[in-house]
């Protein structure tokens, strides 16, 4: 398995091994030709301090001194300028004019110089130069470093030989060349050794952080990587990895959430698409018999001359065409509420002062109908004061009320929107004048029940059956005792309505009559 700490020390090892290899290779090709660069340098050195030496006096000296040493072998040769660069392996030949030696390293050469004729010298001595460069000559075994200088002092003409066998390179280049083999492979063990132990220090925190990433893959975020290197980015690596697994893991759980609530939210979407449709349904349904109606008179105008009885069926049409537009109204007012298109503000309210004002706009109309209408609030809410029928105030909120915990005794303040909380009333309000009988009870009240502020309006008269207490708030939907004088949607209207500040309704048959009711969670506790 190609883990990262084996490629990691394969790649390393072999880097090394190019990097010794090229050292190696750089060595014994350069190293011989940079050596010889260097003996030409010092062959021309040496030639510049014998200008400033007394040649025949030099080589008379040195002869000297070389001839002493022969006679005692046990004698070291030592002082002489030449015999100095001689121990560093240079020869020295030097001749007069005549090309005659004066002075030469071996032996030997001096004595094949007797041997070289006048026309050999004459060749010889058109090789040495004024100015003269050291040169590499391969001509000669093994090569050489060779100088030729011509040298002029006191009148007379000197040949100045400087050489240096290359033998004696090559042998120290395979020497060198040997130990820095030898240097390089040690340092090639060496350095995989150190590699792999820095390898594996490496890797195995990658290791570590890619398991724990798989795990994060697998939705396990129980792993966490520790920073057990000395390494800084390693280190880094371990705080981003559990970082990304902290935040990996609150993403999911608010995208678990966020899928609930979307689901919630499709299934809301979904009950008001079928509502949607179901109220369509019941418009159209609601609408035939309206339209039926006035077609029929409308058809019959023609054929009346009696002009009471046109007139009858012209208020006949009227009240048809005005019920219609009360259910379109009531219709607009229904989506209005349920899907948000009304810019809804919300503020702080006194329900008991809203429900009196309602109170006094119906008192007309329970005096028409000769209702006894009674209205009980808090002293608090601003409710206070006489109508023309009757209204009590009371110290409790609700102490007067017909509802389980009522009585507190505080203000009826609530968060809400004045304008549609005033037509849930208005509807409540229309009920009882419209079903109440003549000379009955009505009774109007603000109580306070637990965290709600309860409005409630009691008429006498028929009570609702358990049929249509079922179904009394759904749209459209007229109790088997209606007079058919609504569009059976103003119930549903106070439902919507009350759901849109998070509150409750209901309506109960009580004594000799129906209470119809609403709670508005009061001021501070709207959900």
């Amino acid at each position: 398995m190609n883990t990262i700490s084996r490629r990691l020390f394969v790649m390393i090892v072999l880097l090394l091994t190019v990097m010794s290899g090229g050292a190696g290779i750089l060595y014994a090709y350069g190293a011989r030709a940079l050596y010889i660069s260097e003996q030409k340098k010092t062959l021309e050195e040496v030639y510049g301090l014998l200008l400033q030496e007394n040649i025949p006096e030099l080589c008379e000296r040195e002869n000297r001194l070389k001839n002493e040493a022969a006679e005692d072998e046990w004698e070291e040769l030592s002082g002489g300028l030449l015999e100095e660069y001689e121990n560093k392996n240079l020869r020295f030949r030097i001749r007069d004019e005549n090309y005659e030696l004066l002075y030469a390293t071996n032996k030997t050469a001096q004595v094949r110089s007797k041997e070289n004729d006048t026309a050999q010298n004459s060749h010889l001595m058109k090789l040495y130069s004024e100015k003269p460069k050291a040169e590499y000559d391969e001509n000669v075994t093994g090569g050489r470093v060779v100088l030729r200088g011509k040298h002029v002092w006191n009148g007379a003409t000197y040949y100045i030989l400087i050489t240096e066998s290359a033998t004696q390179i090559n042998r120290s280049t395979e020497y060198a060349q040997q130990v820095l083999l030898l240097v390089l492979l040690a340092f090639l063990v060496l350095g995989a050794f150190l590699v792999r132990i820095i390898s594996r220090g490496i890797g195995l925190p990658v290791e570590q952080a890619a398991r724990a990433a798989r795990k994060i893959a697998s939705k396990d975020f129980s792993e966490r990587v520790e920073k057990t290197t000395k390494y800084r980015e390693l280190n880094e690596l371990s705080d981003s990895i559990n970082l990304m697994s902290q935040q990996i893991q609150n993403y999911i759980r608010d995208l678990e959430t966020f899928n609930q609530l979307l689901q919630q939210e499709n299934l809301r979407r979904v009950e008001l698409e079928q509502h949607r449709k179901r109220f369509v349904n019941n418009v159209s349904h609601e609408l035939k018999t309206p339209l039926a109606i006035i077609s029929g008179q409308v058809e019959m105008l023609p054929m009346i001359h009696d002009s009471g009885k046109r007139e009858d069926y012209c208020n006949s049409v009227m009240e048809e065409i005005g019920r219609m537009n009360d259910m379109i109204q009531s219709m607009l007012q229904i989506f209005s509420v349920e899907q948000g298109f009304e810019d809804i503000s919300m503020e702080q309210l006194d329900l008991g002062r809203l429900a009196k004002e309602a109170f006094a706009d119906f008192m007309p109309l329970f005096v028409r109908q000769e209702l006894r209408a009674k209205f009980e609030a808090d002293k608090e809410s601003g409710a206070e004061g006489q109508n023309e029928q009757s209204i009590e105030a009371k110290n409790g909120c609700g102490e007067s009320g017909d509802f389980a915990g009522a009585g507190s005794g505080k203000a009826c303040m609530i968060q809400g929107n004045q304008e549609n909380l005033r037509r849930a009333m208005n509807n409540f309000l229309m009920n009882a004048y419209r079903y109440a009988p003549k000379g009955s009870h009505v009774k109007v009240m603000v109580a306070e029940s637990g965290n709600y502020i309860i409005f409630s309006v009691y008429n006498e008269g028929s009570q609702i059956s358990e049929k249509d207490m079922e179904r009394l708030w759904d749209s459209f939907y007229q109790g088997s005792e209606s007079s058919g004088q609504g569009t059976g949607l103003g119930l549903y209207i106070v439902k919507s309505i009350v759901a849109q500040h998070g509150g409750v309704c209901g309506a109960e048959n009580q004594g000799n009559g129906v209470e119809f009711w609403f709670g508005i969670p009061k001021a501070g506790d709207t959900k």
